[in-house]
Protein backbone atom coordinates (compact mmCIF):
# COMPACT_ATOMS: atom_id res chain seq x y z
CA UNK A 1 0.00 0.00 0.00
CA UNK A 2 1.38 3.29 -1.05
CA UNK A 3 2.15 5.93 1.70
CA UNK A 4 -0.74 8.22 0.45
CA UNK A 5 -3.10 4.66 1.13
CA UNK A 6 -1.12 4.50 4.74
CA UNK A 7 -2.00 7.85 5.22
CA UNK A 8 -5.80 7.91 4.60
CA UNK A 9 -6.85 4.86 5.86
CA UNK A 10 -4.44 5.36 9.55
CA UNK A 11 -6.52 9.21 9.51
CA UNK A 12 -9.23 9.36 7.33
CA UNK A 13 -10.89 6.02 7.50
CA UNK A 14 -14.80 7.85 8.56
CA UNK A 15 -14.51 9.71 5.39
CA UNK A 16 -17.05 8.42 2.90
CA UNK A 17 -16.56 6.41 0.03
CA UNK A 18 -18.56 8.60 -2.33
CA UNK A 19 -15.55 11.59 -1.26
CA UNK A 20 -12.55 9.73 -2.37
CA UNK A 21 -10.47 9.25 -5.75
CA UNK A 22 -11.07 5.92 -7.02
CA UNK A 23 -6.93 5.31 -6.18
CA UNK A 24 -8.43 5.53 -3.01
CA UNK A 25 -10.00 2.74 -2.77
CA UNK A 26 -8.04 -0.75 -2.35
CA UNK A 27 -7.80 -3.87 -0.78
CA UNK A 28 -7.35 -2.28 3.10
CA UNK A 29 -4.93 -5.35 3.72
CA UNK A 30 -5.15 -9.46 4.95
CA UNK A 31 -5.91 -9.96 8.72
CA UNK A 32 -5.23 -14.08 10.39
CA UNK A 33 -8.11 -16.30 8.48
CA UNK A 34 -9.25 -13.67 5.92
CA UNK A 35 -8.47 -12.49 2.67
CA UNK A 36 -9.15 -10.25 -0.21
CA UNK A 37 -10.01 -8.14 3.20
CA UNK A 38 -11.85 -4.50 1.80
CA UNK A 39 -12.44 -1.62 4.29
CA UNK A 40 -15.42 0.86 2.54
CA UNK A 41 -15.96 2.63 5.51
CA UNK A 42 -15.64 2.58 9.40
CA UNK A 43 -19.11 0.02 9.39
CA UNK A 44 -19.10 -1.78 5.80
CA UNK A 45 -15.43 -4.44 5.08
CA UNK A 46 -16.01 -7.19 2.61
CA UNK A 47 -13.47 -10.51 2.28
CA UNK A 48 -13.43 -14.09 2.21
CA UNK A 49 -15.37 -16.61 4.09
CA UNK A 50 -14.44 -16.84 8.10
CA UNK A 51 -13.53 -20.79 8.37
CA UNK A 52 -11.73 -20.49 11.21
CA UNK A 53 -11.59 -19.15 14.60
CA UNK A 54 -9.11 -16.99 13.96
CA UNK A 55 -10.94 -15.44 11.04
CA UNK A 56 -14.33 -14.71 13.84
CA UNK A 57 -11.20 -13.31 16.20
CA UNK A 58 -9.98 -10.69 13.31
CA UNK A 59 -13.52 -9.76 12.80
CA UNK A 60 -14.23 -9.12 16.25
CA UNK A 61 -11.20 -7.03 16.23
CA UNK A 62 -12.42 -4.98 13.30
CA UNK A 63 -15.47 -4.32 15.62
CA UNK A 64 -18.14 -6.65 13.50
CA UNK A 65 -20.92 -7.28 14.93
CA UNK A 66 -22.74 -8.60 11.66
CA UNK A 67 -21.90 -11.02 8.80
CA UNK A 68 -23.33 -10.97 5.70
CA UNK A 69 -23.02 -14.12 3.85
CA UNK A 70 -24.13 -14.46 0.24
CA UNK A 71 -22.50 -18.06 0.07
CA UNK A 72 -24.48 -21.35 -0.40
CA UNK A 73 -22.23 -22.84 2.43
CA UNK A 74 -23.82 -22.92 5.72
CA UNK A 75 -23.16 -20.10 8.31
CA UNK A 76 -20.79 -21.14 11.30
CA UNK A 77 -23.32 -19.33 13.54
CA UNK A 78 -21.76 -21.12 16.77
CA UNK A 79 -18.57 -19.88 16.22
CA UNK A 80 -19.83 -16.65 15.50
CA UNK A 81 -22.22 -16.12 18.76
CA UNK A 82 -18.70 -17.21 20.67
CA UNK A 83 -17.11 -13.83 19.63
CA UNK A 84 -20.96 -11.76 20.01
CA UNK A 85 -21.19 -11.82 16.18
CA UNK A 86 -24.71 -11.78 14.33
CA UNK A 87 -25.29 -13.60 11.10
CA UNK A 88 -27.47 -12.21 8.12
CA UNK A 89 -27.62 -15.13 5.09
CA UNK A 90 -28.21 -13.82 1.74
CA UNK A 91 -27.25 -16.65 -0.49
CA UNK A 92 -27.43 -15.92 -4.48
CA UNK A 93 -25.07 -17.10 -7.36
CA UNK A 94 -22.81 -15.42 -10.04
CA UNK A 95 -25.42 -14.77 -12.89
CA UNK A 96 -27.20 -11.91 -11.49
CA UNK A 97 -28.07 -10.44 -7.66
CA UNK A 98 -31.72 -11.59 -7.35
CA UNK A 99 -34.83 -8.89 -6.72
CA UNK A 100 -35.29 -10.79 -3.05
CA UNK A 101 -31.57 -10.68 -2.29
CA UNK A 102 -31.17 -7.18 -3.46
CA UNK A 103 -33.79 -6.04 -0.84
CA UNK A 104 -32.63 -8.33 1.76
CA UNK A 105 -29.23 -6.81 1.45
CA UNK A 106 -30.98 -3.12 1.80
CA UNK A 107 -32.71 -4.49 4.92
CA UNK A 108 -29.47 -5.63 6.69
CA UNK A 109 -28.11 -2.03 5.63
CA UNK A 110 -30.68 -0.28 7.23
CA UNK A 111 -31.39 -2.71 10.17
CA UNK A 112 -27.53 -2.16 11.06
CA UNK A 113 -25.93 0.61 13.07
CA UNK A 114 -22.25 -1.05 13.95
CA UNK A 115 -19.80 -2.45 11.40
CA UNK A 116 -20.93 -5.36 9.16
CA UNK A 117 -18.49 -7.86 7.28
CA UNK A 118 -19.94 -8.86 3.74
CA UNK A 119 -18.38 -12.36 2.39
CA UNK A 120 -18.95 -14.80 -0.16
CA UNK A 121 -16.35 -17.69 -0.85
CA UNK A 122 -13.23 -15.80 -2.04
CA UNK A 123 -14.37 -12.39 -0.99
CA UNK A 124 -13.70 -11.28 -4.71
CA UNK A 125 -16.60 -11.37 -6.69
CA UNK A 126 -20.14 -11.43 -5.01
CA UNK A 127 -19.26 -10.58 -1.79
CA UNK A 128 -18.18 -6.99 -3.39
CA UNK A 129 -20.80 -6.96 -5.11
CA UNK A 130 -23.41 -7.43 -2.37
CA UNK A 131 -21.15 -4.71 -0.41
CA UNK A 132 -21.41 -2.12 -3.26
CA UNK A 133 -25.11 -2.66 -2.74
CA UNK A 134 -24.81 -1.98 0.74
CA UNK A 135 -22.83 1.30 0.44
CA UNK A 136 -25.23 2.55 -1.96
CA UNK A 137 -27.79 2.18 0.83
CA UNK A 138 -25.64 3.48 3.62
CA UNK A 139 -25.41 6.62 1.40
CA UNK A 140 -21.77 6.08 1.17
CA UNK A 141 -21.49 5.48 -2.92
CA UNK A 142 -23.27 6.44 -5.80
CA UNK A 143 -23.90 4.15 -8.70
CA UNK A 144 -20.64 5.06 -10.25
CA UNK A 145 -18.77 4.44 -6.79
CA UNK A 146 -20.39 1.11 -6.04
CA UNK A 147 -18.69 -0.49 -9.59
CA UNK A 148 -15.56 0.84 -8.46
CA UNK A 149 -15.75 -0.76 -5.36
CA UNK A 150 -16.29 -4.09 -7.79
CA UNK A 151 -13.56 -3.13 -10.08
CA UNK A 152 -10.87 -2.77 -6.79
CA UNK A 153 -11.94 -5.78 -5.46
CA UNK A 154 -10.95 -7.22 -8.89
CA UNK A 155 -14.92 -8.88 -9.69
CA UNK A 156 -14.07 -10.42 -12.89
CA UNK A 157 -16.00 -8.76 -16.11
CA UNK A 158 -17.20 -12.22 -16.93
CA UNK A 159 -19.78 -12.15 -14.23
CA UNK A 160 -21.76 -9.68 -16.16
CA UNK A 161 -24.90 -10.11 -14.27
CA UNK A 162 -23.48 -9.58 -11.32
CA UNK A 163 -21.81 -6.21 -12.74
CA UNK A 164 -25.34 -5.50 -14.14
CA UNK A 165 -27.06 -5.85 -11.12
CA UNK A 166 -24.90 -3.25 -8.88
CA UNK A 167 -25.22 -1.02 -12.06
CA UNK A 168 -29.00 -1.24 -12.20
CA UNK A 169 -29.89 -1.14 -8.74
CA UNK A 170 -32.05 1.48 -7.34
CA UNK A 171 -32.09 2.41 -3.10
CA UNK A 172 -35.81 1.33 -2.36
CA UNK A 173 -37.79 4.03 -0.30
CA UNK A 174 -37.85 3.84 3.39
CA UNK A 175 -40.93 2.75 3.61
CA UNK A 176 -40.37 0.00 0.83
CA UNK A 177 -41.76 -3.61 2.06
CA UNK A 178 -38.13 -5.77 2.56
CA UNK A 179 -37.68 -9.75 3.60
CA UNK A 180 -37.07 -11.24 6.84
CA UNK A 181 -33.77 -11.73 7.45
CA UNK A 182 -32.35 -14.86 8.70
CA UNK A 183 -29.51 -16.67 10.08
CA UNK A 184 -29.30 -19.54 7.83
CA UNK A 185 -31.28 -19.43 4.63
CA UNK A 186 -32.55 -22.48 2.22
CA UNK A 187 -30.47 -22.29 -0.50
CA UNK A 188 -30.56 -24.02 -4.21
CA UNK A 189 -31.00 -27.79 -4.03
CA UNK A 190 -28.69 -30.10 -6.12
CA UNK A 191 -31.62 -31.14 -8.92
CA UNK A 192 -31.76 -26.98 -9.59
CA UNK A 193 -27.94 -26.50 -9.78
CA UNK A 194 -28.23 -29.64 -12.08
CA UNK A 195 -30.49 -27.74 -14.30
CA UNK A 196 -28.88 -24.70 -14.45
CA UNK A 197 -25.64 -26.51 -15.04
CA UNK A 198 -27.40 -28.46 -18.00
CA UNK A 199 -28.32 -25.15 -19.09
CA UNK A 200 -24.73 -23.36 -19.53
CA UNK A 201 -23.42 -26.93 -20.92
CA UNK A 202 -26.09 -26.38 -23.32
CA UNK A 203 -24.70 -22.79 -24.30
CA UNK A 204 -21.15 -24.19 -24.62
CA UNK A 205 -21.88 -27.03 -26.82
CA UNK A 206 -23.51 -24.12 -29.15
CA UNK A 207 -20.24 -22.11 -28.70
CA UNK A 208 -18.02 -25.04 -29.17
CA UNK A 209 -19.81 -25.69 -32.53
CA UNK A 210 -19.42 -21.77 -33.73
CA UNK A 211 -15.73 -22.54 -33.05
CA UNK A 212 -15.96 -20.61 -30.06
CA UNK A 213 -17.88 -17.78 -31.04
CA UNK A 214 -21.18 -16.39 -30.55
CA UNK A 215 -23.66 -18.58 -32.24
CA UNK A 216 -25.13 -16.55 -35.49
CA UNK A 217 -28.64 -17.27 -33.70
CA UNK A 218 -27.53 -16.69 -30.31
CA UNK A 219 -25.53 -13.43 -30.63
CA UNK A 220 -25.95 -12.94 -26.51
CA UNK A 221 -23.61 -16.19 -25.78
CA UNK A 222 -20.31 -15.24 -24.80
CA UNK A 223 -18.04 -19.02 -24.47
CA UNK A 224 -15.73 -17.56 -22.18
CA UNK A 225 -18.82 -16.40 -19.52
CA UNK A 226 -21.04 -19.55 -20.08
CA UNK A 227 -17.68 -21.51 -18.95
CA UNK A 228 -17.56 -19.77 -15.88
CA UNK A 229 -20.42 -19.91 -15.02
CA UNK A 230 -20.75 -23.34 -15.30
CA UNK A 231 -17.56 -23.84 -13.36
CA UNK A 232 -18.55 -22.18 -10.36
CA UNK A 233 -21.68 -23.94 -10.53
CA UNK A 234 -19.84 -27.15 -10.13
CA UNK A 235 -17.91 -25.88 -7.76
CA UNK A 236 -20.72 -24.35 -5.58
CA UNK A 237 -22.37 -28.20 -5.51
CA UNK A 238 -18.92 -29.24 -4.67
CA UNK A 239 -18.66 -27.37 -1.66
CA UNK A 240 -22.12 -27.79 -0.80
CA UNK A 241 -21.73 -31.69 -0.76
CA UNK A 242 -17.93 -31.85 1.17
CA UNK A 243 -20.17 -29.81 3.92
CA UNK A 244 -20.89 -32.16 6.90
CA UNK A 245 -24.79 -32.12 7.38
CA UNK A 246 -24.65 -33.04 2.93
CA UNK A 247 -21.75 -36.05 2.77
CA UNK A 248 -24.45 -38.20 3.18
CA UNK A 249 -26.34 -37.13 0.11
CA UNK A 250 -24.48 -38.61 -2.37
CA UNK A 251 -21.53 -41.57 -1.77
CA UNK A 252 -18.02 -41.29 -2.75
CA UNK A 253 -17.91 -41.83 -6.52
CA UNK A 254 -20.56 -39.06 -7.18
CA UNK A 255 -18.53 -36.49 -5.22
CA UNK A 256 -15.13 -37.56 -6.90
CA UNK A 257 -16.16 -37.15 -10.44
CA UNK A 258 -18.26 -33.39 -9.31
CA UNK A 259 -14.92 -32.79 -7.83
CA UNK A 260 -13.37 -34.21 -11.27
CA UNK A 261 -15.61 -32.17 -13.70
CA UNK A 262 -15.03 -29.21 -11.47
CA UNK A 263 -11.45 -29.33 -12.21
CA UNK A 264 -11.89 -29.41 -16.11
CA UNK A 265 -14.42 -26.78 -16.39
CA UNK A 266 -12.33 -24.68 -14.99
CA UNK A 267 -9.18 -25.92 -17.33
CA UNK A 268 -11.80 -25.02 -20.03
CA UNK A 269 -12.35 -21.43 -18.71
CA UNK A 270 -8.35 -20.94 -18.63
CA UNK A 271 -8.16 -21.91 -22.24
CA UNK A 272 -10.40 -19.60 -23.38
CA UNK A 273 -8.94 -17.26 -21.46
CA UNK A 274 -5.51 -17.72 -23.36
CA UNK A 275 -7.75 -17.66 -26.66
CA UNK A 276 -6.60 -21.55 -27.08
CA UNK A 277 -9.56 -22.98 -29.39
CA UNK A 278 -7.83 -26.55 -30.03
CA UNK A 279 -6.97 -26.88 -25.89
CA UNK A 280 -10.53 -25.27 -25.10
CA UNK A 281 -12.42 -28.10 -27.58
CA UNK A 282 -10.17 -30.88 -26.08
CA UNK A 283 -11.12 -29.86 -22.22
CA UNK A 284 -14.83 -29.51 -23.10
CA UNK A 285 -15.05 -32.86 -24.77
CA UNK A 286 -13.53 -34.36 -21.22
CA UNK A 287 -15.91 -32.53 -19.58
CA UNK A 288 -18.62 -34.06 -21.81
CA UNK A 289 -17.62 -37.50 -21.42
CA UNK A 290 -17.38 -36.73 -17.32
CA UNK A 291 -20.93 -35.34 -17.78
CA UNK A 292 -22.29 -38.99 -19.78
CA UNK A 293 -20.51 -41.10 -17.53
CA UNK A 294 -21.97 -39.31 -14.15
CA UNK A 295 -26.07 -39.25 -15.97
CA UNK A 296 -25.33 -42.63 -17.05
CA UNK A 297 -24.56 -43.46 -13.25
CA UNK A 298 -26.81 -41.43 -11.82
CA UNK A 299 -29.12 -39.02 -13.15
CA UNK A 300 -30.62 -41.54 -15.95
CA UNK A 301 -31.53 -44.60 -13.37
Amino acid sequence: MRPMHRLFFGIFGAILLQDLSAAQQEILHELPGLRNLMHHSDDVYSGSEPVSEEAFASLKSLGVKTIVSVDGATPDIDMAMKYGIGYVHVPFGYDTIPLTAQLSLTHAARRSKTALYVHCHHGKHRGPAAAAIICRVKGLVDAAGALTIMEHAGTSRDYKGLWQAVELYSVPSDDAKLPQLVEVATVESLPAAMARIDRNFDNLKLCAASNWKAPADHPDLVAIQEALQLQESLHEASRRLSETEHVAEHDETFREWLNESDSVAQKLHETLQANDTTAATAAFMSLQKSCKQCHAAYRDQ
